[in-house]
């Protein structure tokens, strides 16, 4: 009986041992100087990809002449010519090539270059057939994907184009205490390569790092740690030990 209590002192210390985490390795930006500013050197910039859906509005100072430069509005189960909060304007997709099949200008290049640069682009073109044209465009399909030691993995729908890789893992509800923060991937496409990067979430570095602000469908994920590793082992094969432990229990009861 005094061999079994034994066991059982060694499974828990090892589970608990496995659990316990150094403060090094889980805080966020060790080294950060809290009274000094930082400028992040990379520079911010959303290109758009094949398979994006572009939301596209044009208006002008003549309303009725910018129709025909404008998809129909999608609400309530039917097509209008009109806005309202609840509607909005059926997207343009980003065919395989880079396209869009824009109203009366046809098909137009936009793989690669950012939403205001496209603004300006058919500014210019729409010139020619309006006076004073505004171009409003929007990404209608911007998600980023968070898998692994976080608390709630899955795709998440960004309404802004501007998301940072901590603003990511706050919606996907930080890491957990068992995920590596030295050494999480971030993947990303560009055009028809994939991008694979480490970040250090412990190290300021990551503010230069071009990975800081997450692009469209890029993909996170956070690895377990070798306790989170360990921890799970030990939980499989526990309940089998406990029941092992038990039924030597029981025999030896039944010997005495």
């Amino acid at each position: 009986m005094h061999l079994i209590k034994n066991v059982i002192m060694l499974i828990w210390a090892a589970g608990l041992f496995v659990s316990c985490a150094s403060s090094k390795k889980v805080v966020y930006l060790q080294d950060v100087d809290v009274n000094k500013r930082i400028k992040a050197e990379c520079e911010y910039k959303t290109v758009i990809h094949t398979d994006d859906l572009l939301s596209i509005i044009v208006s002008c100072d003549d309303l009725e002449s910018a129709l025909p430069f404008n998809t129909p509005m999608i609400g309530l189960g039917r097509e209008v010519n009109t806005t309202s909060s609840q509607q909005i304007p059926r997207g343009y997709l980003v065919d395989k090539n880079g396209e869009i099949d824009f109203p009366v200008l046809g098909k137009l290049k936009v793989e690669g270059i950012s939403r205001n640069e496209l603004a300006e682009m058919l500014k210019e073109k729409l010139s020619e057939y309006l006076k004073n044209p505004i171009v409003t465009i929007q990404f209608q399909n911007f998600k980023v994907t968070i898998l692994g030691e976080v608390k709630a993995p899955g795709s998440y729908k960004v309404v802004s184009e501007r998301v940072s890789l901590l603003d990511a893992l706050g919606m996907a509800g930080d890491l957990q205490i068992n995920g590596k923060r030295k050494n999480v991937l971030v993947m990303r496409e560009q055009g028809d390569e994939k991008i694979f990067a480490r970040v250090d979430l412990t190290s300021s570095d990551f503010i230069d790092s071009p990975f800081f602000y997450l692009q469209q469908n890029d993909v996170v994920y956070v690895e377990p740690n070798k306790g989170r590793i360990a921890g799970g082992s030990v939980s499989t094969f526990l309940p089998y030990i406990l029941s092992s432990l038990s039924t030597i229990v029981a025999l030896i009861s039944l010997t005495r």
